[in-house]
Order: C-alpha cells, then structure tokens, then sequence
C-alpha cells in the first residue's frame, strides 16, 4: 500500500510540474545559451571529457532568484534543474558526472549567467550524461550528442562547439557554422528558429577504446593477466626458497632457519591464493552474472559470497597467526554474526537480494529497523577479523626467526591491541558510509526534496544502500592489494635473512648466493614500483622482468668490481681477509692515511716543511696488506692493494657494522629517518595535492588510504634502506652516493619501460619522476649516513660535527663532487614539484570496482 501510494504521488507530482510549467518556459525564450564539450585523449588514461554549458536568462524569469540561494534550497535545485535538466523527472542521478564545482552564478544588469563545467572519464562501456551532453560507447564508435534541456528548446543556442581532441568525425548530423575536421561550431547570429541537432559519431584513438572495453565488467582477460604477474613473483619466491634449502648456514640444521624457510614457502603460496581470489572474484562474478550463470549466487546474492570470501580469508590469517584465546573467542563471535548476517539478511532488516528498491516495503523496513547498522556490524566483523589475522601473522613470522620453541613464534596480541583493532573496525565502515552518503549527494545534487515528503528518503536510502553494499568487496581488494600481498612475502623474507644471519653466529662477511637471492625477492616484493597498465591490459611483467635483470647484473658486476671482491692475490679477494677482528687495524689504518695525504696537499701548497719522501714511503706501507697465504720462510710477506684501492676505500667497504646484516638494519634506521620529509613529499603529490584530497570525501576508503600510505611509505624507506645496507659490500662505488647510485638505477629501470609505454599509447607518467628523484635522493643521504657512521665510533668525538668527520673521510675533492651531485637532485626535485603544481590529476568520482589497479589493488610501488 505505502509503494503503491508513493509511486502514484511520484507520477502526479510529475505530471503536475509539466502541466503548470513549473520552469515557466515561455519566459526564457529570451534566455542565451552557448555549449561545448573538449574530449581529451593524450595524456590520459581514459578518454576525458570535459563539457562547459553558459545560460544567460534575464532577471524577468520566475525562477531567476532561486539561482542566488543557497544550494541547499529547494527553490535553488527547481531553477537550476530547469536549466540543467528536465524539470519532469524530480529525482535524478547522475552516475558519471563529476564537479569540481557548484555552476558558477554572476548577475548582470539585464541576466544572470549561470556557467556550469562539469566533466566524465570514459573509463567503461556504460553510457555516459553530464552536462548537456550524452556519450554513447560502442566497441570502436562513440556517438555524442547534445541533449537540450526542455525548458530551453526555444531558447537562443548561440554557439555549440565540439572539440573532437585531434580525431576527425566519423558522421555529423547537421553540418557546423564553422571550424574544421576536429573541431565544429554552430552558432546563430540572432534568436529564433529551432536549434540545430547536434550529434556526432567518432572513433577514439584505439588504446582509449581499448580502455574502456576492458575496464568494463564482465570481462575477466585484464584480471587473468593481472594474475600472471603475481605467478612470475611467487615463481621468484620459490626459487629463493629452493636456494635456501640447498644451502643452510647451519650444517646440522638450525630450528629458526628452517621454520624461517618453510614459513616462506606457506607465505608464498598463501599470498598467491588471496590474490587470485582478490582478483577473480569481481571479474568472474560479473562475467557469470551477464552469462546468466548461477544467477542467485553471482548477482542476488553477490554481496553474501563476497562477505563469504572476505571472512574466510580473514580466518586463514588467525588460523595462521594463532593471535591467542581471547583474540580467538572474538573472532568466533565475529564471524558467527557475519555469516548469520550472510545467510539470512532478512533478519537484520536488510534486503533478501542485497539489492533495495526506491520504494518498496524492504526499503521501508531497512529504514525503521536499522538494517544500516547491522550492514556496518557485518563489515566492521571483517575488518576486525582481517586486522586480527594480519596483525598475528606477521608477528608470528617474525618471531619464527629466533624463537627456540615452536610453540613461542604464535603471534599473541594482547586485549589493549585487540581494543584498538575493534576501534579502527567500527571506525573504517562508518566512514565509509559517511563518504558514500557525500557521493550520493554529488550525483543527486539536483534532485527534489521537500522536508514533508518520504519518497525522497526511501529512495536516498536505497542509493545509499547499493552503494555501500560493495563495502565487503572493496575491503579484500584494498586490505590485500595495499598491505597483505607485499607486507607478508617482506617481512617472511626479512625473517629468512634474520634466522641465517642468527645461525651464521656473526661469521657472515657478505651475502653467500642464497641470501642475494633474497634480498633481489625482497627489492622485488618491498621496494619496486608496480606499473604497467596499457589500453585497460595490465602487462607488469616486462618491468618486472627488467628489474630483475638489472638487479642480477648490478649484483654480478659488484662481484667483480666491488672494493672488497678485488683481487688481492690470484683467488684470493679483499672480503676474506677484511674481518671484523682487523676492523680497527683498518680504521686506524684509513685514519692515517687522511693524515698523511692532507700533508702532502699542505707541502704541495707551501703552507709546510717536510720530508716529502718519508709521507710517501709510509703511505706506501699502509697500502699494503699481509699476504693470506706466505711463501715459506717468509712469514711476514707485504702484498699491495688493488689499483685505486686505499685504507679508506677499505673502511668505508666494510661499513658502520661487523656483518652484512647489521649493516642491513643500520641502513633501514637512517633511511627511514631520512625519508620522512620525502614522505610527506610524496603523500602530498599522490594523495591531497589539487582535487585529489576533496575526493577523498567521497571515496569509501578515502582517509584509511592516506594513513595507509603513511605507513608505506615509511616500510617502503626502510626497506629500500637495509637493501642497500645488507648489499653494501656488494654494490659498486667507492663511497656511499656511488652505492646509492647503482641501487637507485635499478629502481629506476621498471619506471623507464614504463615510461616508454606511456609515451606509445599516449598515456601520463604521473608522479613516477618525483618518486624516483626522491628515492635517490633518500639513498643517497642514507649512504652518506652510513660512510659517516663508519668512523664516527672510533673519531667521532674528534670532530664537533658530522658534516667535518664527511669531508675528513672524503677529502675536499671527493667532498666537492659529491656536494654537487646533491645540489643537481635538489635542482631536479625542485623543477618537478614545480611541473606538479601546475598540473591536475585524474579523479574518478564515480566506483567502479573493474577500474581500479591493473594488478589487484592501489599499488604505487609498494607503498
């Protein structure tokens, strides 16, 4: 009865507003109008079409006031629906219109000007209305065409400009004014007439019709070869995993090693299957969906499988973390409510098909009974499930990598951590309806609303509704693409390294092949950029494969030119004579011999007397090291360093720790210190700068992204940061920078195929040069770091600062050098934060869960 009564008040309520001529049409004959749209194909991932729609009406017009009220008002939504729209439909939706702004009114002496820009991505194969403009994609043609508001049909259309961006028009319904091939105007020189129909038939430059094809739901090629990256990185794992077991450190098998390996292994594969899940699940749900397989399950009850699936992966992970008693006894609870809320919907008030109408009695009772809340309950027992699991687990493994016991690696959380995790459960859901309820009044701005009315509100309710409905979705796609997929692999494998270095009992000089295999695994999952997204297709795997090759050939030629893999004799190299027992000989060494060279700088300069042949002898000796294997009788064999090799060149090889995995986590601290600035730096390019953060009132993960990439961003650091401590005494170069560099040069290797795919198919770069400029900006500094750390135990008390030890250990031509590659970064960073400011990045009002990262989340690198 309320349905029926309702939708009989809609259609009076209609025709009513026709019959009286709510817009009083007649009064805005003398109204001037002029519309255009620009499409935009390069430099764009999807085809961008932007539309600017200017109404003059004069001041005569009824409904001229209502345009200077507040947009709260109800008369404000009546005049510019009249304008902008048909006045005949009082509830409208606009699914892929996006504003940057309200229409922008300005009154003149005679008119009021109302200037509305808006604009839409065609980023599907759905049709798209905004403005006065409709799109209408086909596989290879797009029709566009202007739809003229009634209330303006006898209005004066001054100009109607369409600028095609470049392609020329396959068909034109009426011939233009003026322009040319990729641009047409029709314009009237005075009132009266019938305006000119305006519809035109183009073919997109292939790769933006390849685009939005493959973006659109139902097609599941782009998710399978997402898949096949994930394949060739856990091929990768594997083979690290395999090189582990033929090589232990510990020859009778040392517990934490081997739990640490196995752990890998799990981690891997478990990695694998989520992701694969995380990935097919939409596309394989909306492809069976249009097939008309299974529809129960992949349309009616879409929302249900996907709490389903969410849940159970969450499970895996406590199942895995053994989080402890009382993290298990609510995580049971949890999910008892989850899959009571999955199979019988009914119960909480929420609708049996997942899907509510405008106005039926399922949305009335959804409405009175609070079916909201006990949605968000549903979704915040996910939340807390998955923040349980992922949390146990990655404690867990690290634990594995030096407890004795297997029973001491459980992954225990104490009641505090589980407090705070039920906190940030209830928190994410309920602010992703907030930001669902701001988006539903960014596409409904115009719809009518009187306080008195409910048919408003049953059908606000059930928008708001299907919009959220997809929250269990989103979740397992953003949780697992931007933390689960490359935190777990990192910190198994940082477990792995841990554990070896544990059992090697600080014999480790230099990573053996197996722990450089690892840590290649390690650059791969925790410090490179995921990229390769083309025409809609994800193809990740040539950068990938390209950084792996630069990383294996950077890592062979420091094993050849390294200072500590120089020969010192035939078959013998620098390493295995360099111990941490000589360490201090070495630093007393290296000491001297910047002593003894700034007094030769000083006889040369005349500023002092001396001996010049006793400096040299001497300098002589301390290039000289004893020889690891004396001919007999003759025990005390001097042999000499390789060309360009000094005591210096020694020390800083050695780095500010006895092993390579000290040197490791020593990088991760300054790196992570030093990456602070560059953080915030990257935070504010890739999510606040421009539009960016008011999108992020409207996005349903919006605020839990920032945090997130806070966090990334800081691991992504640390990170990069004991990669290039750990390979310090692999990488080539003779100082710090020159390390930094190589390392540096190697991330930047996938972003440049990257790079030559964007310019191919005319798609932007993004930020992808700030990120590299950064990285090595942040190596750089932390490689400086660790050459001052290297003395600064043993001299550092001698000098009141660090900046006087640098140029003491550099000397001041090497200082100088090094003093001018940082200026040239700070120049770079500066004419690129420059070129940012300037440009306005892509955002995508509308949801569309087929649109999102071409591998299986929002991945920028790692981070």
């Amino acid at each position: 009865m309320v349905s029926t009564t309702a939708l009989v008040w809609i259609w009076l309520s209609g025709t009513g507003a026709a019959a009286d001529d709510e817009c009083s049409a007649a009064q805005l004959k003398a109204a001037r109008v002029s519309a255009s749209v620009r499409l935009k194909h390069a430099g764009e991932d999807f085809t961008k079409a932007e539309s600017r729609f200017t109404v003059r009406v004069p001041k005569s017009w009824d409904l001229a006031d209502g345009l200077l009220l507040n947009g709260d008002t109800e008369r404000y939504r009546t005049a510019m629906r009249c304008l902008q729209r048909s006045p005949d439909a009082p509830y409208q939706h606009r699914e892929w219109e996006g504003r940057t702004r309200a229409p922008k009114v300005t009154v003149q002496e005679k008119w009021i000007t109302v200037d509305h820009t808006t604009m839409t991505w065609i980023s599907d194969m759905s049709e798209r209305v905004f403005g006065p403009w409709r799109i209408t994609v086909g596989n290879r043609l797009w029709s566009l065409r202007l739809v003229r508001p009634p209330a303006l049909d006898h209005a004066w259309w001054e100009e109607i400009t369409v600028d095609l961006g470049g392609r020329a028009a396959r068909s034109v319904s009426s011939p233009p004014t003026t322009g040319n091939a990729t641009e047409l105007t029709w314009s009237r020189s005075k009132a009266g007439g019938d305006p000119p129909e305006t519809s035109v038939l183009l073919q997109p430059p292939a790769a933006k019709a390849s685009a939005a094809r493959w973006s659109t739901w139902g097609v599941v090629h782009p998710s399978l070869a997402s898949l096949l990256y994930y394949a060739v990185i856990l091929a990768m794992l594997l083979a690290a995993v395999r090189a582990l077991k033929r090589s232990p450190v510990s020859v009778q098998g040392d517990v934490a090693e081997e739990r640490t390996v196995r752990n890998l292994r799990i981690v891997g594969w478990l990695v694998f299957a989520i992701t694969t899940l995380q990935i097919l699940d939409d596309a394989l749900l909306s492809h069976f969906s249009e097939q008309g397989t299974a529809l129960f399950w992949t349309d009616e009850q879409r929302t249900a499988v996907h709490f389903v699936l969410a849940l159970l992966t969450g499970l895996v992970l406590c199942f895995v973390g053994k989080p402890g008693r009382t993290a298990v006894a609510v995580v049971f609870a949890a999910s008892a409510y989850v899959i009571t809320v999955a199979i019988a919907p009914e119960w909480f008030a929420l609708p049996s098909n997942w899907f509510l109408e405008s106005e039926t009695w399922e949305t009335w009772t959804f409405q009175e009974e609070g079916g909201m809340c006990a949605f968000v309950g549903a979704c915040a027992c996910v939340v807390f499930i998955w923040l349980v699991g992922l949390t146990s687990s990655l404690i867990r493994w690290w634990r594995s990598s030096s407890a004795l016991a297997p029973g001491s690696s459980r992954g225990t959380l104490p009641s505090a951590v589980l407090g705070v995790f039920a906190v940030l459960a209830l928190a994410l859901p309920a602010v992703s309806v907030w930001t669902a309820q701001n988006l539903w009044e960014h596409k409904s701005w115009l719809s009518q609303r009187h306080p008195d009315e409910t048919a408003y509100d049953f059908w606000s309710a059930a928008g708001l509704f299907n919009e959220v409905r997809w929250f269990p979705s989103d979740w397992l796609d953003w949780i697992n693409g931007g933390t689960f997929w490359w935190w777990a692999p990192s910190m198994a494998l940082i477990a792995v390294l841990r554990a070896r270095d544990a059992a090697s009992a600080g014999s480790a000089v230099v990573p053996e092949a197996p722990e450089r295999r690892t840590l290649q695994v390690l650059f791969v999952f925790g410090v490179s950029s995921v990229v390769g997204w083309y025409a809609g297709i994800p193809l990740a795997v040539p950068p990938l494969l390209a950084l792996w090759l630069a990383l294996t050939g950077l890592l062979a030629y420091g094993t050849r030119r390294a200072v500590l893999f120089r020969e010192l004799a035939p078959g013998i190299r620098l390493h295995h004579l360099c111990g941490e027992p000589n360490r201090q000989r070495l630093l007393k060494s290296a000491r001297r011999h910047r002593e003894l060279h700034a007094q030769l700088r000083r006889l040369e300069q005349g500023h002092e007397e001396g001996q010049r042949g006793g400096l040299e002898r001497e300098l002589d000796r301390l290039n000289r090291l004893p020889h690891p294997s004396p001919p007999p009788g003759l025990p005390n064999t001097w042999i000499k360093l390789p060309p360009s090799v000094g005591p210096v060149d020694l020390a800083l090889a050695w780095g500010p720790r006895a092993t390579w995995w000290g040197n490791g986590c020593r990088g991760a601290w300054f790196a992570a210190l030093l990456g602070i600035p560059a953080s915030g730096v990257l935070l504010w390019a890739g999510q606040i700068r421009g539009l960016l953060w008011a999108d992020k009132f409207m996005q349903r993960l919006g605020f839990a992204d920032v945090l997130l990439g806070v966090i990334n961003l800081q691991l992504f650091w640390a990170l990069a940061g004991f990669t290039l401590g750990a390979l310090w005494r692999l990488l080539p170069g003779r100082r710090g920078p020159a390390r930094a560099l190589g390392l540096s040069l190697v991330y930047a290797v996938p972003l440049l195929v990257h790079w030559i795919g964007t310019r191919l198919f005319e798609q932007p770069f993004g930020t992808w040069g700030l990120d590299v400029s950064l990285t090595l900006m942040v190596l750089t500094l932390t490689g400086v770091a660790m050459d001052i750390d290297t003395f600064r135990q043993r001299e550092g008390h001698y000098w009141p600062t660090n900046a006087g030890l640098l140029l003491s250990v550099y000397q001041w031509r090497t200082a100088s050098v090094q003093a001018a590659f940082l200026v040239g970064q700070i120049v770079a960073l500066v004419t690129i934060w420059q070129q940012l400011k300037g440009a306005d990045p892509m955002v995508l009002i509308t949801r569309n869960p087929t649109n999102g990262d071409p591998v299986g989340g929002d991945l920028t690198g790692s981070p």
